[in-house]
């Protein structure tokens, strides 16, 4: 062993290593700074150190056989060794990095802003962005409760102060706060680290931030850590102390940046977030109350009431007035919602560009000029077309549209920046559904199912494709495998309760809501379980007990709706109240949800409420059956539109088109409008009702197609049942007739005396001989 080192050090072996380390590390270190001063890939560091790890085998050989002083031959080791380490780093070097994006870290697009003038930028490649989920932060034993508003600041302010680098990539809000509650905590703070991260991986983060604010004597002090969320392991931890909070902010995003690895650029504003928010500490306190009251509380009130406070003591806190106006808008203010979104884009120099967008976006819907909302969110999306906040409301926008193609596109857009995000694939399945694409569909929900086996909302989405086409066995058969996964979950027991009701099986069906409904974990699952029970009443004609599970629905759905939203949901409890013969609430919840949708209409010349308010009054008409109102209701509805400058097509507003011309006797207008409603929703209902108006028409055997086919898709559907009752007896065939009333009062077996279709299949049944 002497004689080894002996005979190393004679021929400079640790010399030469150390020399070609040290020129190596300061490879590493320029290439580290090209990355950074030209935005190159950062793959180019580790193709340099690699590079430097395969050309040791070289640098030992010609150190063993140069190293000594003298003349030295060249050796056939050499000549054979040195070749092939070249070649074998080559090779080693092509497949580790083929596929990899070693080009510009940015690419470069150009637009034409609001004033016409030409604007490029530089924008981070989806590859290179962080995506980073940062939960609010905890408070120290330094903190009361009645301090806790400063852990929302302290999260709120960090995110703010890292927006305007689009490298930045966060976690919305609400995907966190849902998949916190779903797990039960309704206070977003305290939460287990395991839960953290399991919620970070749900929205296909890869770093998590997490933090605590204490306040130790008359200083603050944050704790910051950063994890990796794929192993959950602690990536980096920063400590600072100071006697200012916000400055505390400014110095951990500094040291977040470094710690993902976010490259310094030319052009990315670094304000101080004291700057960016607010220098009064008061509206400060203010927003971090307002904040704690969204998302421990989820009291619209009290949100409202901290940040009028917020923006009263300092007018120009831009980010506070923009969070007024949404809470506004929520609470169906949209008149004191457009002051409020305006003050904060008198004030928008406080705000990053990507929150500028989205306030000017808000600021046009709130005054109803959606035409200009929606053309700046298509201008944010051109802009950064790979910012997947961009894009995400560009989704919005086309989705409010109805625009399913650019709503496809877009989705197929941000998995193709996000392929990791594989949550994207049952969104395009499900447009590729939406759309009668479906081969497309089944394609992209196997890949989702084989992508990731273990995971059981694949499978209810499979189940909910093939329940959509009529074949219940396979959807079955979906939800079993879902089932395995998850036996407890409320969604798969209730998907698996609408496959019983659907196919007849009444007894299991029952149970099964009721279960789910046991198994509902949020008020949003309770909600949603109390419609579902509502559903399955209605269903069976059993309409007091649609009634009362409605009401429930309603109790549960106030407990975190906003006022605006609870009033534009409650068109279809009209119907429900009528058909249990219950028509005079029917018409005292319209005036009462006209009086609160009456304010938005009273504000602008084309608000929202021309469309939601006349959308009431057709229900009502409809229910009972006043043609001459109906007429006009529908007419007031579409001019609203027209005055939003929003074309509306949907399979809603077409089969309302097909009721009213149904009701004038004019049934091969009735006939189109249903047809066009079915072609946007091929459901049982939409098919049932276009075989209604083909019979009236005398077309018997399209007829039978038609309701038979609506009775392929939902085979236990009583009304369908009824429908071709009709359509037979009409054709000759008691007989069948007789089986298909049998079939409809099989559904309606315990259904309410007053429920009229149960009464008049009795007495068609007894008329037929049955």
């Amino acid at each position: 062993m002497a004689s080894l080192v002996r005979n190393l050090v004679e021929r400079r072996v640790p010399h030469s290593i150390a020399l070609y380390m040290g020129v190596s590390w300061g490879c590493v270190q320029f290439t580290h700074f090209a990355v950074n001063e030209f935005l190159l890939s950062p793959h180019w560091t580790r193709v340099v150190l690699a590079t430097i790890l395969l050309f040791l085998p070289t640098v030992l050989m010609l150190a063993w056989f140069h190293g000594r002083p003298g003349r030295n031959r060249v050796t056939l080791t050499e000549k054979v060794g040195i070749p092939v380490n070249l070649a074998v780093a080559v090779v080693v070097l092509a497949l580790a990095f083929s596929g990899t994006d070693l080009g510009a870290a940015v690419t470069r697009v150009s637009v034409e802003n609001e004033e016409g003038e030409t604007v490029e930028r530089a924008i981070p490649k989806a590859e290179f962005r962080k995506r980073t989920a940062v939960f609010p932060f905890d408070i120290g034993p330094g903190l009361g409760e009645d301090d806790a508003w400063m852990s929302f600041v302290a999260s709120e302010a960090l995110a703010f102060d890292l927006l305007p680098d689009d490298f930045f990539d966060p976690v919305g809000e609400e995907s966190l706060m849902a998949g916190l509650q779903e797990a039960g905590f309704s206070d977003s703070r305290n939460v287990p680290l395991a839960l953290k991260r399991e919620v970070a991986e749900e929205n296909y983060a890869e770093f998590l931030v997490s933090g605590i604010v204490d306040r130790p004597a008359d200083r603050y002090r944050i704790t910051l850590s950063v994890h990796g969320v794929d192993s959950g392991s602690l990536i980096d931890e920063h400590r600072l102390e100071g006697p200012d909070l916000l400055a505390l902010v400014d110095e951990l995003t500094v040291d977040l940046k470094a710690t993902l690895d976010i490259p310094p650029r030319d052009g990315i504003e670094d304000l101080p977030v004291r700057e960016r928010l607010t220098a009064d500490d008061a509206a400060l306190e203010a927003l971090g109350r307002a904040l704690q009251a969204r998302r421990v509380d989820s009291d619209l009130g009290a949100v409202l009431d901290h940040l009028r406070e917020a923006t009263s003591i300092d007018p120009t806190f831009a980010y506070a007035q923009s969070q007024l106006g949404i809470a506004l808008r929520l609470n169906n203010q949209p008149e004191e919602a457009a002051a409020a979104i305006r003050a904060a884009l008198d004030h928008s120099y406080r705000l990053p560009e990507r929150i500028e967008f989205l306030v000017k976006s808000q600021y046009y819907a709130a005054t109803e000029q959606l035409p200009k909302a929606w053309a700046l969110i298509e201008m944010w999306a051109e802009l950064y077309p790979e910012d997947p906040i961009a894009l995400t409301y560009l989704v919005a926008a086309q989705r409010e549209r109805g625009e399913l193609e650019g709503v496809l596109a877009t989705l197929q857009t941000l998995y193709a920046l996000a392929p990791r995000n594989a949550d994207y694939l049952k969104r395009i399945g499900a447009i590729h559904g939406q759309l009668g694409h479906r081969e497309e569909a089944l394609a992209t929900l196997n890949q989702y199912v084989e992508q990731f086996p273990d995971d059981y909302t694949g499978y209810t989405a499979l189940a909910q494709h093939h329940q959509r086409g009529g074949d219940y066995e396979r959807a079955r058969e979906q939800l079993d495998r879902a089932m395995l996964l998850e036996p407890d979950r409320f969604d798969v027991v209730r998907a698996m309760a609408r496959v019983n009701l659907n196919v007849g099986r009444f007894t299991d069906a029952r149970a099964g809501y009721q279960r789910a409904l046991s198994l509902a974990r949020t008020p949003q699952e309770r909600a949603a379980g109390h419609a579902a029970l509502r559903g399955y009443h209605e269903f069976r004609g059993e309409m007091a007990s649609a009634v009362e599970a409605m009401h429930d629905w309603l109790a549960e759905y106030s407990t975190f709706a906003t006022p605006l939203i609870l009033a534009q949901t409650q068109t279809g409890n009209i119907a429900t109240y009528f058909a249990a013969g219950r028509g005079d609430e029917a018409i005292a919840l319209v005036e009462n949800l006209k009086a609160q949708l009456q304010p938005v209409e009273a504000t602008f010349d084309a608000p929202a409420a021309g469309f939601h308010v006349p959308r009431l009054e057709l229900h009502l008409a409809i229910e009972l059956e006043d043609l001459l109102a109906a007429r006009d209701a529908l007419g007031r509805m579409l001019q609203g539109l027209a005055d939003l400058e929003v074309e509306l097509d949907t399979p809603g507003l077409a089969h309302d088109r097909g009721r009213i011309e149904e009701l004038a006797g004019d049934h091969a207008a009735a006939l189109a409008s249903y047809r066009r409603a079915a072609e946007l929703a091929p459901t049982g209902p939409n098919r049932r009702s276009v075989g209604r108006a083909l019979r009236a028409l005398g077309r018997l055997d399209e007829a039978e197609a038609e309701l038979r086919e609506a009775l392929r898709l939902s085979p236990a559907s009583p009304d369908s049942h009824m429908e071709m009752a009709y359509l037979l007896e009409r054709k000759g065939d008691v007989a069948e007739a007789v089986e298909h009333l049998r079939a409809a009062l099989a559904a309606w077996e315990n259904a309410d005396a007053i429920f009229q279709p149960a009464h008049d299949a009795r007495e068609k049944l007894a008329a037929l001989g049955g």
